[in-house]
């Protein structure tokens, strides 16, 4: 390729639409950012040079053309031949450089969508448009740097950009080049061959320009900063003659309406500047300061003035009207100068006679001409500088005022032009009525002469006295001038005829009135007989102006003249008084309160007025009463407007009496009346629509009756009053105004955006406070989201493009664009507002609103489709960031309006997509410092995108999605299936992508500068990490970034470390800054939990995938590429369990903000100011404070009136006579109000009745009604979390009006109160934030620690030093928080979420920690739980509402935190044993806390769902800490026993029943608490238990024998059998020997086994041992199943036989029969035991002979831990194959479970043993004991009773098992003990191995004690094979008993035994 052709750099231009909105944009009050800077500096050429710059055609760019690329300075133009043919002819056609019209076409194509093979005309009209538009642009870039840089001031000096850039334009020769430029527009000639459409825009764009130019010249000569010299001015004054004379083609151009106005507006304008720069301002400071001309600062000579006159003498004014005043101006200059000193100097000019000019400028009507020019649409409508223009005129009519000596004595036409001109010039011009008020201001010195001189004759001249008043009357400080100046005794003056009733002295100038004289017009204004005047002048004949010396104060005379019914049909002078009154209250509310004040003052009565006032609703009923007599016509509309004007303003000032009283009167004409609720009449008549029309049609233009209305209806909305007139007011102006409004005639194009705008502030103000609690709300409602007209309305204004509103830019004016945009801004907050407040359960029948927003169909355009347009319009920041937070609701409720919608995207072409994610990418990347709630709202955007509507955030994001998408199975919306798919295989990462990046990066400088933006970015990655599955492509870019989880993290741990302020003395932006750092921690924290549970379930997937070997190569890789990836986040991890970040965050976060002292000061506070409305209602006050909180304030104290300690305080004022001549309900409340007040200084209420008032205002809360909620984001955690509405509570206290009325003495105690709000609020949001952080900690401490999914090698640790660093952390912020609570009464929900949080997170340390867990530890949790639990438990009955929510969920952790930490030392103190003199110590220190922790239990048992957890607990620390004489006294004190009885009945609780009965079987073993149980009818619940879940048993038992999986109804029996029996056993125990226990015995026996024989004989029955023929094959289903439960039910069976048995008499009493059923069934299931183990070596069996897989939770984990005993023997080889039979849970879908057959499986010799395994040994070896224990007692029985009758009766001697049984029996505990003791094992034997030996050797001897048995009675001897066996392994077995002391014992008794069975076998052995 060609090198490419280079040209002047100086050709390239970048758009200037992008630096006018940056201009326009910039902060007057702060410095420029860099870039616009930057911008500034290199288009100064530009600047400077203006339209020149744009270089007329050249052949080197002509050239340039043809190659394929241009380089123009940095920019390189890659040449298109079809462009450039088009620029060719663009170039020619526009005389436009041939290089800068390529540049013109390619981007008129590329913004307007023309096609290249459009027609002609459509092409160069579009790219002739573009062209001007950038010339213009341009131009108006100039403009604004040059009035930026004058409304800062001087424009002289450095340090600021915008200044420096303007002086340089100065000096660079800038007034030189725009006369030039404005000389070629002159006399430019149209191009040839233009069609007259082009024409006509080339003449209105023309002479747009000429404006243009004409503007930025009036601001380099204004403020002096450049001079016009003599050669200037000539200059400027011949161009304004070739112009009025037409010798320019200037006339030619005024082809249009547009061009007519354009044209007329650049006369006036040049005018304006040759006049300006007469300076006639400093001529007259001259003339005052008698300083000769040649010594002045004039800029002119006296040869350039006779030059200026020659050219001026050239004006023909007769000819050229346009020419006058500045023929009047030339005048006024002359004059001046000839009034100087020195007059011999100025000869030439006092030759020149400038009274001529005046006359000829009266004569051509030049006033008239200002006035004109003032009247017409061009300063109204001009973007320019207005207020610069209008200072001129003021210059020029003072400086005519003071040269001619203008005043009233003028002729009325003349004197009345002069003020319309003052008039028009000041009204609307604050900055000229300050000046004009300002004593030191020179210039308006003639005209504050004028005035005095027209108060001179007050009230003759009132008209015009009114007038000029209202115009001096804009800003706050001109209406307080006008009042003070109105405000003032006057001398009085009249129209009198002189005739006989007055007198004239000698002088003819004093006149004396004899009869008391009616001033005309005042009827009540009387002027008293012999009250001397003064002639001011004569008026014709024998009239004359006389001004009186009766003073009196102008402004009653005004409101008289208001009242005056007499004269009401001149509404001329009405109009102008109402015309005043109404600016003043507008722009001064003192102004307002005054003029209310009036009324009931008694001012009137010392005036000698005849006018009687009652109250301050004077003013109001006057003008209520002119509103409703007013007639339909222009001028009654006028009026009305005033009236409804005036009665808003006063409507804030006394909102309840302003209100009844408007209402009352009826002023907007209510059908049927307001008062009529019950007719439901909520329509207006037609007399205020069509006096809206007509005020829109024949008035001014400005619809001032319309807004007017609306104004009124917001404010009447304000006051909060809800009534049928309010409703039906509103109804009108939503249903009425809002839908009609833009199809009425408007005079002028933007008032229609005046209404519209307030119309919608209207309805905006009526959705935010609708309630939906209410009839009225519920009626507008329904209205807003039912009425399609006005959706359409709606939709009309906000369904377009920002294309279209670039288009506007050619053909509206700047006005009508700025109205049109802020209308769009209106209706988008409106879209928002509803679609976030009204949008709950509206899936089953969406509102027609919502319909319509979700429609496709929605015209002009789908609401979806602006939205996402509007989001580009970068000329308005505003519309981008309401159509972005629109589309966010939108995309959250998109899911619920699925029938409404079309497809994933919305209807969204790939152009749209496309132009939204160039848009976002750009935000993000450039607005974040600049606009910071842009930034914000388009990341909360794809927040939103990313939570609910995955399938649209991924096209946004990714430059390609593939096609093929998959079925969401939640909304049903269309998901990628690899969510997103890049260009390239790699992951490449998309703009939006990258700058989120950079967000990352800046990251530390964003979290001290600005969190809120880091915040919201964090909200999005939080939201990408949730769906992660969705977005692993996105999370992949992210992750790969560079030390992402560093940056990412960086800041947590300096933050940490950094200890908080207290939020009672930070500001309210710094406890905002704060909690958006808490809540990025929270963000933070909870996106690396989610990534590590990610990160952990990958390594899941592949330890699953090596089962798969298909899948496998995939996986791995994957799981390889997050490991990768994961490190860096692990190693930041591990990194803070390694230094002190963790510890730190956890001391940072446990920490609660929440100052109880602080909230209880705020609602004192509120209730000072709640007392103070109170006393100042019963003093008939109501001040400014809203209809709403009086409606409040006055139920409030209705209720605090009905109080007894009110009624007391009344008793007792009555009593002592406290009235003073007051109403008592008065003195108390101001009493009370002084106590609260008190107590919001220190000083707390002593006891009594003042103390229970001011508790009951206190827990009032009537402020806190108002729940605010932070909603300038969508996504931040905290933003609910605000006490009070502070906004609201100033709104309805009225608080900014206070400094007006008797309520000022009382600001500063509201004020306080706001403070105090605030501290609240900031604590509670802090709180709220650091909440949130602290879950997400112990969310990433979770998964961080998690080994679940883990192998040891990949699992992570935390040191326990740390843990227990971090608890004792935890443990005393939740004391410190638990303190606060007990000192005050009262808490909000906030703080119990926060100690809930403690606790969870202390909950799951302790559990993390629990094997190395110190006894300290748990002491101290002990501790923190404890005090816990009893501070809540008091404080339950304190709380109301969502707060006991809290309270009981605090408790409960706190239950669970305490049952931890006693299970953790009970297995602390089991391991430890006596061994340790320090564990011994602090096991006393567990026992005393423990003490203290019972009666705190059982106060919890009285709460339902805290009965179990107490329970519990305290049952453990009855059987492990303490002893029973020192818990059972706490226990009988405090314990509810009965209720607890009673619990054993109740359906509802039956979980509950196990933790019951459990725990009286820790009480039935002390004896008192056995006989406790029975006086409290414990056995007979029991029965009743036992009845109502066994019944029906038998049937069960009989048919599904040892299946206890069959229904969930017989697991529960099977427990509560156990226990019930366990009970029963311990009481028997218990009881010992006395009559209770005889009579225990004799009701238990029969009832159990005789009531309940099925049930013995259930858990007694032995399974069958499967036999090895042809049933081997029988299914595994068919096998008996057991449980490890349903040998525990036996074993309690068992011992309750064991302990009945011992009672001899009552057992054969009362078993008669029944024991030898009892004896066999034990005989078969000791047969079982011991013939299962033979089964081992029978390699033909592979089946257990038991099976009892693992059901509970605990089971199941007992499965995964492995053997304690670790023996290879007996039942603990067998019972691992006991374990491995098919679960119970084993219809588990093979979708979700992974089935894998091993070798293992499939082997049961390779089971492994486990925990699990060895309880079910035991458990068997227990029953075998309990089995030996029993049949040993019932031999015992029966040798007693043969030693009782002297002989053996075989007949009935109980069974006993045979040899062969007894045997296995021995051979196995002589197998496990020695394998256990032998010289194999370590010395040192756990307790648990020890109680197994133990047992096993009371086995062997029990063993051998039967077979003694059977070998007596039988008579028969051991068969020697059994001797020589049993002499081997008894020799081995003693042998290893002999190695370990704790066998000593039973190593002697083993021998007593075996020597007797086995006479001699010892002695040979030599073991005695």
């Amino acid at each position: 390729m060609a090198s490419p052709k280079s040209v002047d750099a100086s050709l390239w231009w970048d758009p200037f639409s992008v630096l006018l909105t940056e201009l326009e944009n910039a902060s007057l009050s702060s410095d420029l950012p860099p870039n616009l800077v930057k911008k500034l500096k290199d288009n100064h050429a530009w600047f400077v040079d203006t339209l020149s710059h744009f270089k007329p055609p050249n052949e080197n760019s002509r050239e340039a053309l043809n190659s394929q690329q241009v380089k123009i300075g940095s920019h390189q133009l890659d040449i298109k031949p079809e462009l450039k043919d088009k620029a060719l002819k663009i170039s020619s056609y526009l005389c436009l450089d041939e290089v800068q019209s390529y540049i013109l076409v390619e981007r008129s194509f590329k913004n307007n969508n023309v096609a290249l093979d459009s027609i002609v005309h459509e092409y160069f009209h579009a790219v002739c448009i573009d062209y001007y538009i950038e010339r213009q642009y341009l131009l108006k870039c100039t403009r604004r740097i040059l009035a930026h840089a004058l409304s800062l001031g001087s424009v002289s000096g450095e340090g600021n950009a915008m200044k420096e850039e303007a002086l340089k334009l100065i000096s660079d020769g800038l007034e030189r080049k725009l006369l030039s430029v404005l000389q070629d527009l002159l006399s430019s000639n149209h191009p040839e061959q233009m069609d007259i459409d082009l024409f006509t825009l080339w003449a209105e764009e023309t002479l747009v320009e000429d404006n243009l130019v004409l503007d930025i010249l009036f601001l380099v000569y204004n403020e002096s900063v450049c001079t016009c010299n003599g050669e200037r001015w000539k200059t400027l004054c011949w161009l304004y003659k070739g112009i009025l004379s037409g010798s320019y083609n200037f006339g030619k151009l005024a082809v249009s309406t547009e061009a007519l106005r354009s044209a007329y507006q650049a006369k006036v304008q040049l005018l304006l500047i040759l006049i300006e720069t007469l300076d006639l301002e400093n001529i007259l400071q001259m003339v005052h300061d008698e300083i000769p001309f040649r010594e002045g600062k004039s800029v002119f000579t006296l040869a350039d003035v006779q030059e200026m006159e020659a050219i001026i003498s050239t004006f023909n004014v007769f000819e050229t009207k346009e020419a006058g005043p500045l023929i009047l101006g030339w005048a006024v200059f002359l004059c001046l100068i000839s009034s100087l000193p020195g007059k011999e100097e100025n000869n030439v000019v006092m030759e020149i006679d400038h009274g001529g000019y005046v006359r000829q400028a009266f004569e051509a009507a030049s006033l008239t001409y200002l006035v004109e020019f003032l009247q017409s649409d061009v300063l109204k409508e001009s973007d320019g500088p207005v207020a610069g223009y209008r200072s001129v005129l003021r210059t020029f009519i003072s400086t005519f005022i003071a040269s001619y000596e203008i005043g009233p004595q003028l002729e009325d036409s003349a004197l009345k032009l002069i003020v319309d001109i003052l008039c028009k010039i000041y009204q609307g011009e604050e900055s000229l009525c300050i000046q004009f008020w300002d004593r030191e201001s020179f210039i308006d010195e003639p005209i504050r002469c004028l005035l005095r001189s027209l108060e001179g004759e007050f009230p003759f001249r009132t008209v015009e006295l009114v007038r000029l008043l209202s115009s001096f009357c804009e800003g706050t400080w001109p209406a307080e001038c006008v009042f003070n100046f109105l405000d003032k005794s006057v001398k009085i003056s009249s129209l009198v005829e002189i005739n006989h009733s007055s007198s004239v002295d000698d002088i003819s100038t004093i006149v004396e009135t004899h009869v008391p004289l009616h001033v005309p017009g005042f009827e009540g204004l009387v002027i008293p007989s012999r009250t001397c005047g003064h002639v001011l002048r004569s008026v014709g004949g024998n009239a004359a102006v006389v001004q009186w010396e009766y003073t009196q104060s102008e402004v009653l005379v005004l409101l008289m003249r208001l009242a005056e019914e007499l004269y009401f049909e001149r509404n001329d002078e009405v109009l102008l008084i109402l015309d005043l009154i109404s600016r003043m209250v507008t722009f001064n509310t003192a102004v307002c309160f005054a003029l209310m004040d009036i009324g009931s003052s008694l001012h009137f009565q010392s005036t000698g007025m005849s006018w009687q006032i009652g109250s301050n609703m004077w003013l109001v009923e006057i003008i209520c009463t002119l509103i409703r007599k007013s007639s339909p016509t222009s001028d009654g509309a006028t009026l009305m407007s005033l009236g409804i004007n005036i009665l808003a303003k006063m409507l804030k000032c006394y909102p309840s009496h302003v209100a009844e009283v408007a209402l009352k009167a009826n002023i907007f004409d209510f059908s049927n009346g307001h008062d009529d609720s019950s007719s439901g009449s909520w329509l207006l008549s037609g007399k205020m629509a069509k006096m809206l029309l007509i005020d829109c049609e024949q008035n001014d233009g400005d619809c001032s009756l319309t807004i007017s209305v609306l104004d009124f209806t917001v404010h009447l909305m304000d006051t909060g009053l809800k009534n049928d007139a309010v409703l039906a007011l509103i109804v009108f102006c939503i249903q009425y105004v809002l839908v009609n409004h833009e199809y009425w005639k408007y005079k002028v194009k933007h008032t229609r955006w005046r209404v519209t705008l307030k119309v919608l502030e209207v309805m905006k103000k009526c959705i935010t406070s609708i309630s939906c609690s209410e009839k009225l709300d519920e009626v507008i409602l329904d209205r807003l989201l039912s009425d399609s007209s006005i959706h359409s309305t709606l939709f009309r204004i906000v369904c377009t493009t920002t294309e279209a509103l670039e288009r506007l830019y050619i053909s509206w004016h700047p006005t009508e664009i700025e109205g049109f945009e802020m209308a769009i801004c209106s209706v988008l907050d409106i879209l928002f507002i509803i679609l976030s407040k009204f949008s709950k359960d509206i899936s089953s029948s969406p509102p027609f609103f919502h319909q319509a927003v979700f429609s496709s169909a929605t015209k002009p355009i789908p609401v979806v489709a602006a939205l996402v347009s509007l989001i580009s319009y970068f000329r308005n920041p505003g519309i981008q960031v309401g159509a972005a937070r629109v589309l966010s609701a939108f995309l959250m409720m998109a899911d619920l309006m699925q029938p409404y919608l079309f497809g994933s995207s919305f209807g969204l072409d790939d152009k749209q997509i496309g132009d939204l994610r160039q848009c976002v990418s750009y935000i993000l990347l450039e607005q974040s410092e600049w606009n910071e709630d842009l930034f914000v709202a388009v990341v909360n955007l794809l927040t939103s995108a990313a939570r609910y509507q995955p399938a649209f955030l991924v096209a946004v994001l990714s430059t390609e999605v593939k096609r093929d998408v998959q079925q969401s199975n939640a909304g049903h919306v269309k998901l990628p299936t690899n969510d997103v798919t890049f260009r390239s295989s790699e992951c490449e990462k998309t703009s939006i992508v990258d700058a989120v990046l950079y967000q990352i990066e800046r990251s530390n400088d964003l979290i001290n500068s600005n969190p809120r933006i880091l915040l919201n970015v964090l909200n999005f990655l939080r939201a990408l990490w949730q769906g992660a599955a969705q977005y692993t492509n996105i999370l992949e870019c992210l992750k790969s970034s560079e030390n992402f989880w560093k940056k990412l993290s960086s800041f947590i741990s300096v933050i940490s470390s950094v200890e908080a302020p207290s939020p009672e003395n930070i500001t309210e932006t710094e406890a905002q800054d704060l909690a958006f750092r808490y809540q990025c921690q929270s963000a933070i924290l909870e996106i690396m939990a989610h990534d590590m549970f990610l990160h952990k379930k990958l390594l899941h997937l592949e330890t699953l995938a090596k089962e798969v070997p298909e899948s496998q190569d995939r996986i791995q890789n994957t799981v390889r590429l997050e490991k990768s990836k994961a490190s860096d986040l692990v190693d930041i991890l591990s990194a803070w369990c390694r230094s002190s970040v963790l510890d730190n965050l956890t001391k940072s976060l446990s920490y609660c903000e929440y100052d109880l002292k602080l909230y209880l000061r705020a609602k004192v506070a509120a209730s000072v100011i709640t007392a103070h409305v109170m006393v100042n209602l019963a003093n008939g006050d109501a001040g400014s404070v809203s209809v709403s909180l009086l409606e409040k304030s006055s139920i409030l104290s209705n209720k605090f009136r009905s109080l007894p300690a009110f009624s007391e305080l009344l008793a007792q004022y009555s009593q002592h006579g406290y009235s003073a001549g007051k109403e008592p309900n008065y003195l108390i409340l101001s009493d009370l109000y002084y106590h609260l007040q008190g107590e919001l200084e220190g000083r707390e209420v002593s006891a009594g009745p003042f103390k229970e008032l001011s508790l009951f205002l206190i827990e009032s809360n009537v402020f806190q009604i108002y729940q605010h909620k932070y909603d300038a984001d969508l996504f931040v955690t905290g933003k609910d979390a605000y006490l009070f509405d502070l906004k609201r509570v100033r709104a309805d206290l009225g608080l900014d009006l206070w400094d007006y009325s008797k309520w000022k003495a009382s600001k500063a105690t509201a004020e306080t109160m706001l403070n105090h709000m605030k501290a609240a609020n900031s604590m509670a949001l802090l709180t709220s934030s650091k909440l949130s952080a602290l879950r997400a900690l112990r969310s990433v401490l979770t998964v961080y620690a998690d080994d679940s999914l883990e192998t040891k090698s990949t699992a992570k640790e935390i040191s326990d030093q740390l843990v227990f660093s971090c608890i004792n952390h935890i443990c005393q912020s939740f004391h410190d928080t638990v303190e606060s609570l007990a000192s005050l009464p009262g808490a909000p929900e906030d703080i119990f979420h926060y100690l809930s949080a403690q606790a969870e997170l202390l909950l799951y340390l302790m559990m993390y920690a629990h094997k190395s867990l110190p006894l300290s530890v748990c002491i101290l949790v002990l501790k923190t739980s404890g005090s816990g639990l009893k501070v809540l438990s008091d404080f339950r009955a304190l709380v109301t509402g969502p707060a006991v929510m809290g309270v009981n969920t605090t408790v409960k952790l706190l239950l669970m935190l305490l049952l931890s930490a006693v299970e953790f030392s009970c297995r602390k103190s089991h391991l430890v044993g006596a061994r340790d003199i320090i564990s011994v110590e602090e096991l006393a220190k567990i026992s005393n806390v423990s003490l203290g922790l019972l009666p705190i239990l059982c106060n919890c048992m009285a709460i339902v769902e805290h009965g179990t957890l107490s329970l519990t607990t305290m049952d453990l620390i009855l059987r492990n800490f303490l002893t029973p004489n020192t818990w059972f006294p706490i226990i009988q004190n405090h314990l509810q026993l009965q209720h607890l009885i009673l619990k054993l009945q109740d359906k509802n609780s039956l979980d509950s029943v196990p933790i019951i009965i459990k725990f009286f079987l820790t009480v039935a073993r002390v004896r008192q608490g056995a006989e406790m149980l029975i006086n409290y009818g414990f056995l007979s619940s029991l029965r009743l238990l036992f009845a109502e879940y066994l019944e029906g048993r038998s049937s069960s038992v009989s048919t599904n024998k040892r299946n206890p999986n069959s229904t969930e109804k017989t697991e529960k029996p099977q427990q509560i059998w156990g226990l019930g029996l366990a009970v029963i056993t311990a009481m028997v125990q218990s009881l010992g020997d006395s009559s209770a226990c005889s009579d225990v015995v004799e009701n238990v026996i029969p009832y159990i086994f005789s009531e309940k024989a099925y049930m013995i004989s259930y858990y007694l029955s032995a399974p069958d041992f499967p036999s090895d023929g042809h049933d081997k094959k029988r299914p595994r289903a068919q096998q008996r199943q057991t449980s490890l439960t349903d040998l525990k039910e036996t074993e309690h069976t068992l011992m309750l036989m064991c302990v009945l048995a011992k009672h001899w008499n009552s057992w054969v009493k009362a078993m008669k029969e029944m024991d030898s059923q009892l004896r066999e069934k034990s005989i078969h299931l000791l047969a079982f035991v011991s013939r299962g183990t033979q089964r081992l070596g029978e390699s033909s069996s592979l089946s257990a002979p038991l099976v009892c897989p693992p059901i509970l939770k605990e089971e199941f984990d007992g499965c995964k831990k492995p053997s304690f005993v670790n023996s290879r023997s007996g039942w603990f080889a067998l019972s691992p194959l006991s374990c491995v039979s098919k679960p119970k849970f084993s219809a588990v879908s093979t979708t979700t479970a992974l089935a894998i057959k091993t070798q293992s499986t499939e082997n049961s010799d390779h089971v492994s043993q486990s925990y699990f395994s060895d309880t079910i040994a035991l458990q068997i070896y227990r029953i075998t004991f309990l089995l030996l224990k029993f049949l040993c007692l019932q031999a015992e029985g029966a040798a007693r009773r043969a030693e009782e009758v002297g002989f053996v009766d075989l007949d009935h001697f109980p069974e006993l098992p045979m040899p062969e049984i007894l045997h296995g029996l021995q051979d196995q505990a002589i197998t496990i003990v020695t394998e256990l003791c032998g010289d194999k094992r370590s010395n040192e034997i756990q307790i648990e191995v020890q109680s197994i030996c133990c047992l096993l050797l009371q086995i062997m001897e029990m063993a051998l004690h039967l077979e003694l048995c059977v070998l007596q009675i039988c008579g028969i001897r051991p068969v020697l094979g059994r001797v020589e066996d049993f002499s081997k392994e008894v020799k081995l077995l003693i042998k290893a008993m002999e190695r370990h002391a704790f066998l000593k014992s039973s190593v002697k008794s083993l021998k007593q035994i075996t020597s007797v069975i086995y006479p001699g076998l010892l002695q040979a052995e030599e073991f005695l």
